[in-house]
Order: C-alpha cells, then sequence, then structure tokens
C-alpha cells in the first residue's frame, strides 16, 4: 500500500461520523480477505464497510452524544472513550448487529473471490475471456440477504461481471423465449449472458449506453413495447427503474429473478400489494415496466420511466460537523435522480416515449399479437415455456422498499437497549399487514418474515415454478395458479378486447406529466 494510497483513506475516514467508535467493529474485515484481491480494493471495501456501519449507529451515537453534552461535558474524545467502553452495555442491540455485519460482509466478500477461481474456467468459456484477475469489487448494489448480495466484479482485462448469491437459471429460460420472439418476427431484443453454478451465479454486465441517433430511438422504444408484451404475459412483477438498462438501442430488464410469478388464491388474502395499489390483474401494470396515475403505485417506481419524472424531493437527517463535539443531525432536502440508466439518453438529454409512442404501441403490438397467434404452441410441450418449469423463483410478498423502511425505523436509541423491546417492536410494526385477517393461517409467513429481519435481512421468499406453496411452508397451497398456470392463464386472457384495454393503459402512461 502506498503513501498516497494511505493518505486517501485516512481523509476519507476523517469525514466519517463516529468513525472512532466504528473503526473498532471493522478491524478484523482487512484480516479476513484473500491475497487474490489488490491492496487498493481491499481498502475501498474496508472503508464502504465503515460507511455503512457509521450510516447504520449514527442515529444512536447522536443521540448519546446529545445526552453527553446537556450533562456539561465538552470533550469529544471523552465521549469516544466513554463510547467505545459502554456500547456494549448501553445498546447490545446495535452491538450485535454491527459486529454481524461486519462477520456478514467478510464471508460475503471471501465467498466472491474464492467462487471466482473455483469457476474459473467456467467463467473464461461462458463470458469468453482470456486470462484474467478480480481488480474490485462493488459490494453494495441489490437487496440484502443471509449477509449477502448482489456484486459488481471488475476484471484485470476492463470486463465487467455481476455476481448473485442465488440461483440465476432463470436468465438463461428467459433468454430462450426472447430468442424464440427474435426467431419468429426477426428482431433483435437483446440478451446477456448468465452462468448458473446452483446457489449463486455470475451474469454479464448490461452498459449503460448513450443513444447515436433518432432511429435508434425509433427502435429502442419499439423494442420497449415488445418487452412489455413478454412481461405480460410471464406475469412478470418488480421491473423497477433499478432493474431496466437503457443499452444503447437495446432496452433491458436486467433481474429476472421475479420474472415469472405465481397468483394467489382468491380469496385468502385481501391486502395483497396489487389490491392495495388498485393494479388491474391480467394487466400490463402488474410489472412496473409502466405506471397509471390512477393507481397507488407511485409513478417513480416506473421501469420505463414518465415524461419529464427526473428526480424525487424528500427530507432526510444527515450528520454536521463530525467527529467534533458540535456534532448534529439535521435536515435537509434530499434530490434523487430517478431518470438515469433505465431511460435513454440523446445528445446527453433524456429521451421519454412521448414523441415515440407509435413505435412502442406497436412493438406491443406485434408481440402481443404474435403470443395472440400462437397460444396452442405456447401452451405445447414445445413451447418455449416448458424451460421456465423446475426453475426456482423469488416472490414478491411486500416490496422492498417496505422492509427497508421498516428496519430503518428501528435504528433508535430506545430500541437498541434491550433484544426483548427491539424484537417486540419489529414483531408490532410487521404485525400490521396481517389486522382483520387470520393471522393464524398466514403465521408462517409472519414468523418467516420477523426471523429474517431480526437478522438484519430482506425477506426473501421462494418457490419452485411449478409449485402452489412458498419453500417456507410447503403444505399450504397459498397460490392459485403456480408460475406455469399463471402463464398459460394470461395466454388464455389474449384477446382483442384485453389488447384494446392494454392500449388504454399504456397511452395514460404516456400521457403522465411528470414534474
Amino acid at each position: 500500500m502506498n503513501n498516497q494510497s494511505t493518505c486517501f483513506i485516512s481523509k476519507n475516514f476523517e469525514t466519517i461520523p463516529f468513525v472512532e467508535i466504528i473503526l473498532p467493529y471493522a478491524e478484523c474485515f482487512l484480516e479476513s480477505l484473500k491475497s487474490k484481491l489488490p491492496d487498493n480494493a481491499k481498502e475501498k471495501l474496508h472503508l464502504e464497510l465503515v460507511k455503512e456501519l457509521s450510516t447504520f449507529s449514527e442515529i444512536i451515537l447522536q443521540h448519546s452524544l446529545d445526552s453527553f453534552v446537556l450533562e456539561g461535558n465538552t470533550e469529544i474524545e471523552i465521549f469516544t472513550a466513554k463510547m467505545n467502553q459502554s456500547l456494549a452495555v448501553d445498546f447490545p442491540v446495535l452491538d450485535y448487529m454491527m459486529k454481524q455485519k461486519t462477520a456478514n460482509f467478510s464471508r460475503h466478500i471471501s465467498k466472491i473471490i474464492d467462487r471466482f477461481y473455483n469457476d474459473y474456467e467456467k467463467i473464461k468459456a461462458v463470458f469468453k475471456l482470456s486470462e484474467v484477475q478480480i481488480t474490485d469489487i462493488d459490494a453494495s448494489l441489490g437487496d440484502g440477504h443471509n449477509g449477502e448480495g448482489t456484486a459488481l466484479i471488475h476484471l484485470s482485462n476492463k470486463t465487467k461481471l455481476i455476481y448473485k448469491p442465488r440461483n440465476v437459471n432463470l436468465t438463461n429460460s428467459y433468454n430462450v423465449l426472447i430468442n424464440w420472439i427474435n426467431q419468429k418476427l426477426k428482431l433483435d431484443l437483446k440478451t446477456f449472458q448468465a452462468l448458473d453454478c446452483g446457489e449463486y451465479g455470475w451474469l454479464e454486465f448490461v452498459n449503460n449506453e448513450e443513444i447515436t441517433s433518432e432511429n435508434d430511438l425509433e427502435e429502442y422504444y419499439h423494442k420497449a413495447g415488445a418487452l412489455l408484451a413478454t412481461a405480460y404475459l410471464l406475469g412478470s412483477k418488480d421491473c423497477h427503474r433499478e432493474n431496466v438498462i437503457a443499452s444503447g438501442k437495446n432496452p433491458v430488464i436486467i433481474d429476472h429473478e421475479t420474472i415469472i410469478q405465481p397468483f394467489l388464491s382468491n380469496g385468502l388474502i385481501n391486502n395483497s400489494w396489487d389490491d392495495q395499489c388498485k393494479i388491474p390483474n391480467l394487466s400490463v401494470l402488474e410489472n412496473a415496466l409502466i405506471v397509471n396515475d390512477d393507481t397507488g403505485v407511485p409513478i417513480h417506481f416506473a421501469g420505463y420511466g414518465v415524461h419529464n419524472n427526473l428526480q424525487a424531493t424528500e427530507l432526510e437527517k444527515r450528520i454536521i460537523n463530525p467527529n467534533t463535539i458540535n456534532s448534529k443531525r439535521v435536515t435537509r432536502f434530499l434530490f434523487t435522480k430517478i431518470a438515469e440508466n433505465n431511460i435513454p439518453k440523446f445528445k446527453d438529454n433524456y429521451v421519454f416515449p412521448t414523441n415515440y409512442s407509435s413505435s412502442f404501441l406497436e412493438g406491443f403490438s406485434i408481440v402481443y399479437d404474435l403470443f395472440s397467434n400462437n397460444k396452442e404452441e405456447l401452451k405445447s410441450l414445445n413451447s418455449p415455456i416448458e424451460v421456465f418449469k423446475n426453475q426456482e423463483v423469488r416472490y414478491v410478498w411486500r416490496p422492498t422498499f417496505i422492509y427497508f423502511k421498516i428496519l430503518k425505523f428501528m435504528r433508535t436509541a430506545a430500541l437498541m437497549t434491550s433484544f426483548e423491546v427491539y424484537n417486540a417492536k419489529l414483531e408490532e410494526l410487521l404485525s400490521k399487514a396481517y389486522i382483520g385477517q387470520n393471522m393464524e393461517r398466514y403465521k408462517f409467513i409472519f414468523d418467516f418474515e420477523l426471523q429474517q429481519m431480526l437478522n438484519g435481512d430482506i425477506p426473501i421468499f421462494s418457490l419452485n415454478s411449478l409449485d402452489n406453496a412458498l419453500n417456507c411452508n410447503e403444505s399450504f397451497k397459498i397460490f392459485e395458479f403456480n408460475c406455469i398456470e399463471n402463464i398459460k392463464r394470461r395466454i388464455d386472457a389474449i384477446s382483442p378486447e384485453h389488447k384494446k384495454e392494454q392500449l388504454k393503459f399504456i397511452n395514460r402512461w404516456i400521457n403522465i406529466k411528470g414534474n
């Protein structure tokens, strides 16, 4: 490690709130990493871990500092020494979770490195690589679960790969369907390579690229319409703005874990996400590529965006004067870009479908009509849908952002003083979704959510695409239609009347007036 790098990291540490209290929790991280990762990459990951631990603990630590100052104290060094000695006693939940986060992160990075070199020959063959090494890892992507999440892997030849700590074979199945559409219609909808390794996998990185001509914009939105029809057929969910990449003239759906979904049994539950948001069943609105302003889905969710809706404004609290006795959490405006990699850019401007509606509608229509004209083949043993059988599927019980909100709410001093208090509050918040329903019937879902979130994880439900039950309780047939049956009922729903209704939904989305 050279002096310039050390100086750079030190300066970054100085800006991290309560860094001297946080650093001891992360000190074992560097020791746990393999030598196959360059020093600068280790340092960067260490820095990211310290930042994450600081963000996680800043509410509690600032509350403690405020109390310390109110008692007449003026020395930040005394406060730091006091917290280093008493944090585990005063806030045992916080102490446990920070230790757990460090251990999980260390294990996660080590797994990535080990698995890359164990799969080295397969990776080179599938992604057509020569001799390469890992030069960097961005490990803060995607939903956290069991201490793991999606990671971006940088290789020595400038190639990038995506690592997923879950089965990725659904991407290969999706590619089969896209290739079937391409062959039937002489299209070239973009696919990307996937190497499934069972409980984890490697994916080709899809670059966000600007469009170079007006003709490419026409093609982009023609393809976007085609993918919307495809997402309808599969019953896809969760195709929000972070799961769509504008790659030149190609829109690409990059996360396929929820690309097929089952259908809940009628009458079993009456407050599902779709029901709450008044999303029409068997419609193009279910997948979130597009939204309508008469439903409860926020317009900034839309995978394809909304005209001129470029950023969202909200209030957030951030610490000023970090690592001084004058440290404070203050409220400020946060401007979040919501038109980014998911919206095509031409001459450095985001381009929405307003002026390309005919291309979008035509792309949707030709693929919808393809499905209409090939219903029997799609339901036959020769169908491209057959490759989706016996696949592991992630099920969206509650949108991820709801779990994030709950976990963020739990970061308070009062709740971190006792495991009993913390657990009781989390149980109270999660149980609100079940009020007015048969709690006993869904207790297995509630228990699963609770256990995962007590570990600091985002709950992930899964099932086999041919099953009518979740993996966490295979005896309760909670779904009226499994994933494959749901696709077939969606095929049966295709008709001139149904198409007309979908075109209305599309036009309503195109005409929403953004900010």
